[in-house]
């Protein structure tokens, strides 16, 4: 897909080519997706947007001066449709694009001069933190990670921050340690294997668990820190994995979750897909049968076909073969970049469904995490936003307090209006709001969340 980039009178303008098509985004305005048939030339004033900088990684961080701090960070893959520079100020945070090697622009019109160790906004920033290279082991794969330090002197309290299904570089994971530096609190954050500086291949759930525990045993050992008050963070998907860490290590000291499940990885995945056709006006009857679908499919990637399963496979694809009301779902770029996210099963023959699923198999999809739950006995605070479109909030919470032994030390926060990432939820014309909550378009945290977690950790 062919990008351009410009900076005209009605602020930046972005176009993206698809079959034929311009689409273009004019943020200032509030206007994006706008269709311009076309003849293979961009719109005057427009140019090639140029790639990400190389050593974009390398710069990523928290700069401060003028009386302001920001967060320069970027989401790497193209997980979410396309690789993203991001700028986090103030618990808002704006998708920010080169106009060559050493400049930035923001959605907003915000010029930023990349230099050696600082940024330009008018002002000069300067690095807010010490950042320190490390490297360690889980299950000999080596991984690649970064200490941050806060202000002041150690040894400082501490946790390992880990990742959310979206891409798997570390610098996605710095939009959640930033609260926890704010609050005095060291963090580790590290590339998953197979990504980013990191050796190996992409880790199951149970990987990830070996993977944070050897991050915690690094983390014990550096002498800048606390290691009787080293604790876990963790987002969505990670937080299958926390919670088996915390489990077999009473050293564990805290848990952090945002977005965390209760559930299984199938029942959750369930859940996204039916709320976002739910949310383009799928009827009550299609979405019975995609739930009832996923449901087949997921039971034939845990425990292998089943005649039974794939009778009721069989009848669900059926009717969602003949509904009328999926029209409405218009499929985002992340979900033309991994098809298999969509929330509407493949418009594919049953046998040659259960023949692409094959003999591997994936115990991960139905694994229960309140099992582990129930062994944890240190503080764990979940925080949640209520309209949650990947985790079905009620039943998770309901799930984890049955399984908690210490039901005192579970603190749980439920935000009305935010969605998983413990957002608002935008509204803007041309987009979905699932496209502008994960293009990070006026993208804002809720107020409360980050103060309701520094007064938390205060408690540790």
């Amino acid at each position: 897909m062919t990008t351009w980039i410009g900076v005209t009178d009605e602020g930046v303008v972005i176009a993206r080519e698809r079959e034929g098509t311009l689409l273009v985004d004019r943020p200032g305005q509030r206007r994006y997706r706008d269709p311009i048939i076309h003849n293979g030339q961009p719109p005057e004033a427009l140019n090639p947007m140029p790639p990400l900088p190389a050593d974009l990684a390398d710069r990523t961080g928290w700069y401060a001066g003028g009386g302001r701090r920001i967060l320069l960070t970027q989401i790497a893959e193209a997980y979410f449709g396309e690789p993203m520079i991001l700028v986090e100020e103030n618990a808002a945070v704006t998708r920010a694009y080169p106009l060559d090697e050493r400049t930035l622009i923001t959605d907003g019109g915000e010029r930023l001069q990349l230099a050696d160790g600082t940024i330009e906004t008018g002002a000069t920033m300067t690095r807010a933190y010490h950042e320190e290279p490390v490297t360690f082991t889980a299950a000999q794969t080596q991984l690649s990670g970064t200490i941050i330090r806060p202000a002041g002197t150690g040894p400082f309290p501490a946790v390992v921050v880990s990742h959310g299904a979206a891409g798997g570089q570390r610098d996605f994971c710095r939009l959640q340690a930033g609260p926890l530096l704010d609050a005095g609190v060291a963090v580790l954050i590290y590339d998953k294997a197979g990504h980013g500086r990191s050796g190996g291949n992409e880790p199951s759930t149970f990987d990830q668990a070996t993977a944070i525990e050897a991050a915690f045993d690094h983390l014990r050992a550096h002498p800048d820190i606390d290691r009787e008050r080293v604790g876990l963070a963790g987002f969505s998907n990670s937080m299958w994995a926390v919670p088996m860490v915390a489990a077999r290590r009473p050293e564990v000291a805290f848990i952090s979750g945002l977005g965390a499940p209760g559930v299984s990885m199938a029942e959750s995945e369930i859940h996204r897909r039916t709320k976002i056709l739910r949310d383009a006006e799928v009827g009550p009857t299609t979405l019975a049968a995609v739930a009832e679908a996923w449901r087949c499919l997921f039971a034939t990637l845990a425990n292998g076909p089943s005649t039974v399963v794939t009778t009721r496979l069989t009848h669900a694809l059926d009717t969602i073969a003949t509904a009328t009301d999926l029209a409405g779902y218009q499929e985002p770029d992340y979900v033309r970049q991994n098809p298999m996210l969509s929330p509407i099963p493949p418009r594919t023959p049953v046998d040659d469904l259960i023949m692409m699923i094959g003999d591997e198999r994936d115990p991960q999809m139905g694994y229960d995490p309140t099992i582990d739950y129930a062994r944890v006995h240190c503080p764990i605070l979940l925080q949640y936003g209520a309209d949650d479109t990947s985790v079905p909030v009620t039943p998770s919470v309901t799930a984890i307090r049955s399984a908690v032994p210490d039901p005192d030390k579970l603190t749980v926060l439920v935000y009305p209006g935010l969605e998983h990432l413990l957002n608002q939820v935008p509204k803007l014309p041309g987009l979905s709001a699932e496209e502008a909550i994960y293009q990070f378009h006026e993208f804002r945290f809720g107020p409360a969340v980050w103060p309701d977690l520094a007064a938390w950790l205060a408690t540790m």
